[in-house]
């Protein structure tokens, strides 16, 4: 009895009472953390909502079409950087297109955390040079089919013209004049 009485008494000696202020910012840390993953669940939010990510989500089936790999279009927020909790003013994220297992980064967004709106949105360099290469992909397809019966039609009526001037009568008029008589 007395050894369970020793042991009990360490573990009731270990514990503190925190005072009012302790308690406070205590508290006041917890409410930072959860304002913090607030501030990432209405960027990722209002990051959806922009005109810019729909347009690249409107790409994912000629995306999918010409690669034929499985094509992703996300909004993503690097924390990696604001290990601090809530110390940063700003938080970047991006909107990135996943076409198998190559990502690339569209947009650039930079989120103020005082306002809690979306301060810019900007073309990354590497994204313009991948939608210059799709459109010259898309051309390049489209190009070359478009053209090979154009020229196969127009070698064809200059020679059909040249058939008919040769005196061979064409049977549409002859039954129209047989029709007259």
């Amino acid at each position: 009895m007395l050894f369970s009485l020793l042991l009990s008494l360490t573990s009731f000696a270990q514990k503190e009472k925190m005072s009012r202020e302790d308690k406070d910012e205590k508290n006041a840390a917890r409410m930072a953390r959860i304002n913090s993953k607030n501030d990432y669940g209405l960027f990722r939010k209002q990051i959806q909502a922009l005109r810019e990510f729909e347009a690249e989500r409107q790409k994912i089936p000629a995306l999918r079409k010409s690669s034929k790999m499985p094509v992703k279009v996300v909004a993503f927020i690097d924390s990696n950087d604001n290990d601090a909790e809530g110390t940063t003013k700003t938080l970047i994220g991006y909107i990135r297109q996943d076409v198998g297992d190559n990502s690339t980064n569209m947009y650039e967004i930079i989120y103020d955390r005082a306002q809690r709106t979306i301060v810019s949105v900007r073309h990354t360099p590497e994204a313009i040079e991948a939608d210059r290469e799709f459109m010259e992909e898309q051309q390049e397809k489209a190009s070359p089919e478009k053209r090979q019966p154009k020229k196969v039609i127009q070698k064809k009526a200059p020679a059909e013209d040249d058939d008919d001037e040769d005196g061979k009568p064409v049977k549409g008029k002859k039954k129209a004049k047989d029709d007259d008589d």
